[in-house]
This record gives C-alpha cells, sequence and structure tokens, in this order.
C-alpha cells in the first residue's frame, strides 16, 4: 500500500517509511518487528540516566520513568487493604460467597414451617410461619439481586447485616414460643453463621454481641445451670466464630494482595515494555498512546519524523558500542530543540518522531525543522572519536492533514521520504497538493472508476510450498489491472487508489470470482488464498458477497485462506475480530500477511482466530547482510507460531540460500520467486506436474 512506507537509515536508500504500530509489540523488531539490533541495547549500562544526564540541560525533558513506583499503584499493591479500590476487591470476592448463603436460607425457613404447624398450636406456627416465609423471599430477593448486580461494599454490607438480623429475629421468635435451653443453640449457629457471610467486622461485632447477650440473658432466666452450661457453649462458639472470621479473611486478603501483585507486575512490565532501553524514551508500543493522548482534546499539534542517515556506516565501522553513544547524543540533541511539552520517541535503530503539541505558524515549523537538522548534522565527538551522519526530517499536522493521529504520523513519514529523496539533509512538509503525486492520483482515480472489472482485473497465482509434505498446498491469488488508458497498473498503485475511491467491494468481488472459477479446476489438496482489505471487513455489503461466495460450494470452505494485514487488524478491533470468527466458523481459515510489517504483537493474534502467520517479506531479505540476525527474527517468529498452534509461512524466499536459512529457521512453509513466480491459471497444471524436483532438492538437503 501507498502509505505502507519505512524510515531506512541507510545511506542512499530511497525505500520509503513504515506505518507505526498501534499495539502492543512483545517481540521488538526493527521496521516493524524483529528480535535484531536493539535487543542487545538490553544489556547497555543505566541507558536511562544517561539520556536523563544529557537531557537535564534542556531544561524541559528528564527521561521517562519505564516503571512504576511500588507506591505509585493504588489498593493492595501500596499495602493499604482498606482503600477504595481494595474495598470495592473484597466486595467482589465476597458477593458470590453472600449470594451462596442466600439460598440455603430460604430452603431453611420454608422448611421449618412443617414442624411448626405439627408441634405447636395453629395461631403460633401461622405467626411463625408469617416471619419464616418473610425472610425466605427476602433471601431469595437478594440472592437475585447478587446474582444480576455488580454490588458494592456498602451494599453487601447492609445485605448481610439484613439477613443476619432477619435470623436473630427468627431466633427470639422460637424462643419467645418455647422458651427451652435447647433453642438456645440457634443463637450459637448464628455466630458461625456471621462469622462467615458478614463482610465487615463491624457487622461481625454488632450481631455476634446482639446473638450471645440475647442468648446468656436468656440462660439467665432459665437457671444457673443452663447459665453455666452456655456460658462456656458460647466461648466455644465464639472462638470457632473467631477462627472462621479470620480464615476467611485471610483467604480473601490473600487473595486480593495477589490480585495486586499480578496487577503491579503487568503494569511495570507494560511500562517496561513502551520504553526504549537504550535512550529511556518511549517507543513504538507506546507512540499510539502518546499521539491519542495528544490529539484527545481536540489540540493542533504538529508530527514530525527524523531520521538518521549514514547510521548503519557509522555502526558497521566503529561498532555497535559507539553506535549506542550516537543514537543517545542524537537523542540530546533532538530534546535541546524541543519545547518541554514536545513527546520524543524512538521508533528504530536510527528513526525518531517527535510530537508537538502546541501552535506553530510556517516559519516556527521551519526554525524547529532546520535547527534539529542542524544540530545533528554537526559532529559528533564519541569517546574521541569524531563521526558525522545527515538527518532527515518530515512534518504533517493534525486535524489540518488528517483526522486520525496515526495517518498524520504516516503523512509526516511519507514527508521523510520525500525528504531523503529530494532534500536530502533537510525537511519536508507534508503537502497533499505536490503536483505530480496529485496527477497521478487523479488520473488513477478516474481510469478505476470507469474500469470494468470483469474485463480488465486478471489473477495470477503464485504458489506457497509445503516443506514438510513436499508438495505445493496453496496459490495465493494475486489482482492485476490491464487499463485501456494507462496500460499496467501496480497493485501497489490501484489497490490504495481503490480503496480512496470506494471500490474495494467491486474490485475483491471480482478476484474471488475470478480465482474461484480457477480453483475448482486444482487438486483437493490445494488451497486458495485472497487478500482482504480493511474496507472489506467494515462493509457489511462486501463481506455478504464474500459469505456467499463461501456458501456457494465452489470448493470446498477448508480450501479458501482469508488473508489480512496486522493495520487490517487494527481498524476495529471487536469488529474486525466478529467478521474472522464468522469466516472461520463457515470453515474458512485466516492469515495474517507481512507479520512485521506494521503492529508485530502475539499479544492480539490468540485474541483472532488465526491459522496461519505470514512473515514480513523483508526478513528474509535482511538474511543476505545480516544473515544471523535474520535468521534468529525468524526462529523467534517461527517458534512464537508453534506455541501458539499456528502455521508460519516465510515470504520472499528467491534463492537456494534463502531456503536452507529459512529452514535452519524453523520455518516449513514458503512463498517466493524460488519456488515459482505469480502465473497464469493456465500454467498451473505444468508448474504442479514438474513440482517434484523442490521434493528433491529438499530430500538432498536433508
Amino acid at each position: 500500500m501507498a502509505s505502507d512506507i519505512a524510515a531506512i537509515d541507510t545511506a542512499g536508500d530511497k525505500t520509503p517509511p513504515n506505518p507505526i504500530p498501534a499495539g502492543a509489540m512483545p517481540v521488538k523488531m526493527s521496521g516493524g518487528m524483529g528480535a535484531n539490533r536493539e535487543n542487545a541495547e538490553m544489556a547497555s549500562p543505566t541507558p536511562s540516566a544517561a539520556l536523563a544526564a544529557v537531557a537535564a540541560p534542556n531544561g524541559g525533558y528528564s527521561a521517562p520513568a519505564c516503571a512504576a513506583a511500588d507506591d505509585d499503584l493504588p489498593g493492595t499493591a501500596s499495602g493499604d487493604l482498606f482503600s477504595p479500590r481494595s474495598r470495592h476487591e473484597m466486595a467482589n470476592v465476597f458477593q458470590p460467597v453472600l449470594r451462596s448463603f442466600m439460598l440455603p436460607i430460604a430452603v431453611f425457613y420454608v422448611v421449618v414451617i412443617v414442624p411448626d404447624f405439627l408441634w405447636s398450636p395453629f395461631a403460633t406456627a401461622l405467626a411463625m410461619s408469617i416471619q419464616a416465609l418473610g425472610t425466605a423471599a427476602v433471601a431469595l430477593l437478594c440472592h437475585r439481586h447478587l446474582r444480576r448486580r455488580d454490588v458494592g461494599f456498602g451494599a453487601l454490607e447492609l445485605i448481610g447485616g439484613l439477613i443476619l438480623v432477619l435470623i436473630y429475629a427468627n431466633c427470639c421468635k422460637l424462643l419467645a414460643v418455647d422458651f427451652k435451653p435447647p433453642n438456645l443453640t440457634y443463637f450459637l449457629i448464628l455466630l458461625i453463621v456471621t462469622a462467615a457471610i458478614a463482610i465487615s467486622i463491624r457487622l461481625i461485632v454488632a450481631i455476634c454481641t446482639l446473638a450471645l447477650v440475647t442468648m446468656l440473658a436468656a440462660a439467665y432466666a432459665m437457671g444457673l445451670e443452663t447459665l453455666t452450661y452456655y456460658a462456656f457453649a458460647s466461648l466455644a462458639a465464639a472462638v470457632a466464630a473467631a477462627g472462621t472470621a479470620i480464615s476467611t479473611r485471610m483467604a480473601v486478603l490473600g487473595a486480593l494482595r495477589a490480585r495486586a501483585t499480578a496487577e503491579h507486575l503487568r503494569h511495570n512490565a507494560e511500562e517496561q515494555a513502551g520504553c526504549d532501553p537504550l535512550t529511556g524514551l518511549p517507543n513504538r508500543l507506546r507512540f499510539a498512546a502518546i499521539l491519542h493522548e495528544a490529539a484527545g482534546d481536540g489540540t493542533n499539534l504538529h508530527v514530525a519524523a527524523v531520521g538518521l542517515e549514514r547510521f548503519a556506516l557509522v555502526k558497521d565501522l566503529y561498532g555497535y558500542s559507539l553506535g549506542d553513544a550516537l543514537v543517545l547524543e542524537a537523542s540530546r540533541r533532538i530534546l535541546s530543540c524541543c519545547a518541554p511539552e514536545d513527546k520524543l520517541v524512538r521508533l528504530a535503530t536510527a528513526e525518531f518522531a517527535l510530537v508537538i503539541p502546541r501552535p506553530l505558524d510556517a516559519q516556527a515549523l521551519s526554525r524547529l525543522g532546520r535547527s534539529i537538522c542542524d544540530v545533528l548534522h554537526a559532529p559528533f565527538d564519541l569517546s574521541g572519536t569524531s563521526v558525522s551522519v545527515t538527518a532527515s526530517i518530515g512534518f504533517s499536522h493534525y486535524p489540518t492533514d488528517a483526522e486520525n493521529p496515526l495517518r498524520v504520523y504516516e503523512q509526516a513519514s511519507h514527508a521523510l521520504y520525500r525528504a531523503k529523496r529530494s532534500a536530502r539533509g533537510g525537511m519536508v512538509v507534508f503537502s497533499p497538493e505536490h503536483e505530480r503525486e496529485r496527477r497521478r492520483i487523479v488520473e488513477l482515480e478516474q481510469a478505476i472508476r470507469n474500469a470494468d472489472f470483469d474485463r480488465e482485473i486478471s489473477v495470477v497465482f503464485q504458489p506457497q510450498y509445503d516443506m514438510t509434505g513436499g508438495r505445493t498446498d496453496g496459490f495465493e491469488a494475486l489482482a492485476r489491472w490491464q487499463s485501456p488508458v494507462l496500460g499496467a497498473v501496480s497493485p501497489a498503485e490501484f489497490v490504495s487508489v481503490a480503496e480512496r475511491a470506494g471500490l474495494m467491494e467491486q474490485l475483491t468481488a471480482a478476484v474471488l470470482r475470478k480465482a474461484l472459477a480457477e480453483a475448482v479446476a486444482w487438486p483437493d489438496h490445494i488451497g486458495l488464498s485472497v487478500n482482504l482489505s480493511a474496507l472489506d471487513l467494515m462493509s457489511r455489503s462486501s463481506m455478504d458477497n464474500i459469505v456467499k461466495a463461501v456458501e456457494s460450494g465452489t470448493i470446498a470452505a477448508h480450501r479458501l485462506v482469508f488473508e489480512i494485514t496486522e493495520t487490517v487488524m487494527m481498524r476495529d478491533f471487536l469488529h474486525v475480530r466478529d467478521v474472522l470468527f464468522k469466516l472461520a466458523d463457515l470453515g474458512c481459515r485466516i492469515a495474517l500477511d507481512d507479520f512485521g510489517s506494521g503492529y508485530s504483537s502475539f499479544a492480539y493474534i490468540h485474541r483472532f482466530p488465526l491459522h496461519r502467520v505470514k512473515t514480513d517479506r523483508s526478513f528474509v531479505l535482511r538474511l543476505k547482510d545480516e544473515e544471523e540476525i535474520g535468521r534468529g527474527i525468524l526462529k523467534t517468529i517461527a517458534d512464537l507460531c508453534a506455541n501458539l498452534g499456528v502455521e508460519c509461512l516465510a515470504e520472499g524466499v528467491e534463492t537456494e540460500r534463502d531456503l536452507r536459512l529459512v529452514e535452519e529457521a524453523g520455518v516449513r512453509r514458503i512463498q517466493g520467486y524460488y519456488f515459482g513466480r505469480p502465473m497464469q491459471a493456465s500454467e498451473i497444471p505444468g508448474y504442479l506436474a514438474s513440482e517434484g524436483r523442490f521434493a528433491k532438492g529438499a530430500a538432498g538437503r536433508a
């Protein structure tokens, strides 16, 4: 996609920059993802302190805290077991306990009505039955209330007190009707029940005191022998009640402490995961949150993408340690040009983003950009070594250029790409009025609006090879557009224009229809992969068409694989997840395409019905220059996929060496020019007939 642009820190590279992820990234990866050089930075000594030391002279910025202190967390994490939060958590634990007592209490007071009428005069039995039925009714109402609602601490205390008072009243009623020593036993039982269901100490003390005083007063009236007996019995019951209360509350408080500790650890882990280990700056994980927070109140803001050039050359010549020192010094220099409220984020090895939540006119923006470029162009004296790099910067404005803050950064990245291409070492402010781009977009949009997709859109197929089975197990359908006006148009151009023009539904329908018609003739073990865009998943009519195509039975549903990108997954998380589950329920398979080019988050993968993860082709390309790092990245992805029970497919395999390294990383499904370029449907039978050569090659390597 045209918007999927990635900043590259090597000199002379004309590759546009990648969009910034908006999700979690537990596995830190370069250019979107990868257990790369930045993992080695974890061992750098006191990185946050180093940046804080160099940033302090600015007076407007200090390195962000990567983890909250222990006393930063409320509730039990800081030891305050009586805070509102702790009371709320205690209420959550006690609510099911109290609810579980309501039904037995109701049943008991319904059952005791029968012996009341058997052994007591009618008038007495009637009075006692009315009171018992009232208690049972209240218990049932409380049970219903506790089942349907999230009840607070105070309400639970009130409900528990109400039930206990009703039980106490029934005990007193029984004693008044039949004033005999055995009936005093019910007060002892009330002590145990109170200790079990009362949420607060004050309620326990109040009810137990009331029950003991009543029981002992009645025992005194019955005689010294009875008083002596029940005095000792009450002592035993009080000890039992105290033990019950203490053990219950210790268990509850232990659960609360464990929950708070887990939350505290999770909070710290999230804080540290969102912090660059070398500089102490926020990283990609936190960037989206910073952007949305800055734009949340409608404030105008500028976003800058800053790229260091020739950094890779410096790192290769002088080593990683000096490269780290260069990044730290570059961070300090950028911060020295910023206001206190500006936020600097490290996105990649030599790429930064700057969020500027303050109004700047054109001249002030130009001065800021020029000052950043100037301070980064000045020689760096690092441990006695003088090195020089250049820097380019691209600016975009929210909400003028886009209403989505993340989209604003993509535009800033595009401006950075333009700066590297046409004004290396300078700055470019994003403008949608770039004449060449505007003309091209207009003519593409006009042509695609007038296009006859059934006639002009064709489909080619690229094989996907299963190394374990030694055969091709699928083809990916790829759209091609031969315009009678513009000629052959690259998918990188016409797909984005079709999305902008609202024509993705028609384009996807044409591609799916043509691909299914060809797949009918394939062997049953061969699947068909079709790409879906964000607009396809967000459009009800488009999804209805896709579901109808699946249900038509042209090919078995399990042979269909729908591929989506990480950006699509995060467009509307809940909606996309629901749509994908619907497709999965039909028997289709779901693949995550270009993993590592966007959000790169295994934290989200388990929340989607994914069957396959396709690594971004850049990881295989990286094998040519950085074999160990590239293989390590692929192995990390393959291992994580295996742990999650999903297939891993590597794209971009072009040579025998690529294949060997990918296999060594543990990837068993391959797609790339080594196994076949995109081909016409008529070429597939011949390809399948000759694919045995791949299996022989694999056997030879084994």
